[in-house]
């Protein structure tokens, strides 16, 4: 079970509003039994930092969810935490937007992945700061 988000560059690189300036062009990768899929996405650096809180939320508390819900709806990713640790992901592809192909697909893990997820999330908010305020 793999899911890869690659943030490759800003998606308007010369603006520097909220709304405009957060989309950051991203290439998504699944491999899970009897499927693959690679295919590209604008998402935003808002939604990284919030499922980012999201996931040191839970992760301190050792309870909760977190949610990466794409603007556009090309993904999906929720993790809820049960009372021993264990972690249920949720997850939903489409691709394209709108009227693409859906996937859908659940797996566990524990709580121990939760820290290197956290890490890898504050490098691609190093990269790309959340620009302005709604």
């Amino acid at each position: 079970m793999k899911i890869v988000i690659e943030v490759m560059g800003r998606s308007h690189p010369d603006r520097t509003d909220y709304w405009d300036g957060n989309w950051v062009f991203s290439n998504v990768t699944l491999q899970i039994p009897g499927y693959k899929a690679d295919f590209c996405a604008d998402l935003r650096t808002d939604e990284f930092l919030s499922f980012q809180n999201q996931l040191k939320d839970m992760d301190e508390k050792m309870k909760g969810k977190a949610l990466l819900d794409s603007m556009e709806g090309a993904v999906k990713i929720e993790g809820k935490m049960n009372l021993l640790g264990k972690l249920m992901w949720t997850c939903e592809t489409c691709h394209p937007i709108g009227t693409g192909a859906v996937l859908q697909f659940e797996f566990d893990s524990d709580q121990s992945y939760l820290p290197k997820l956290i890490k890898e999330l504050e490098g691609i908010l190093t990269s790309y700061l959340v620009i302005g305020k709604p």
